[in-house]
């Protein structure tokens, strides 16, 4: 199977979940996790669609007053981290993704005290990340050492998955799903 093939499965499974509701199931499962609990920084992303949705788990952050960074796409294959102080700031940025404007500075990801929020289309049982393929988040897990967790709802645990040298892979302690971890 190609990635572009494995892409396609993954899609074609996403259209028929519900994924706000997966979203407020999977950010209820987070909040009891110790990474949350113990975060003072959120590096997460705003959801696309066919993305469970994150804004709960966004909101929750700011009440608890945890520093939030969002990615903004900087077009050079890379993404800079935002601190975003409201959610209402955030704008249809690079392939239609919400993102912090322009005016805000990027700043640097913590790498104790941060707890990365990590997006996909799919993962595998070895815990290889199927993205969107621009590797943008391939770029930043190779350089980010602080605690991270793939948000993937279990109907997009794929038993077979392409797998790339430079594709980063999460232990199942890693993945969240509507379920929990994988641990």
């Amino acid at each position: 199977m190609t990635k572009q093939q494995a892409r396609a499965q993954a899609r074609a499974l996403r259209a028929a979940l519900d994924q706000k509701a997966l979203g407020h199931i999977m950010a209820g499962a987070l909040f009891g996790l110790p990474a949350w609990q113990q975060a003072h920084t959120v590096l997460a992303f705003a959801s696309l669609p066919d993305e469970p949705d994150t804004e709960p788990i966004l909101r929750r952050a700011l009440a608890e007053r945890k520093r939030l960074l969002l990615p903004r796409v900087t077009g050079n294959g890379t993404m800079d981290w935002v601190e975003i102080p409201c959610l209402e700031l955030l704008q249809r940025g690079a392939f239609g993704i919400p993102e912090p404007p322009a005016n805000l500075p990027p700043v640097c990801p913590p790498a104790d005290n941060g707890l990365a929020l990590i997006p996909c289309l799919a993962v595998n049982p070895q815990g290889v990340r199927l993205g969107r393929g621009g590797g943008y988040y391939d770029r930043f897990l190779a350089h980010y050492k602080g605690s991270r967790l793939l948000l993937c709802p279990s109907a997009l645990l794929l038993p077979e998955l392409p797998c790339d040298p430079w594709d980063v892979a999460f232990a199942p302690s890693e993945i969240l799903t509507e379920k929990g971890t994988l641990l």
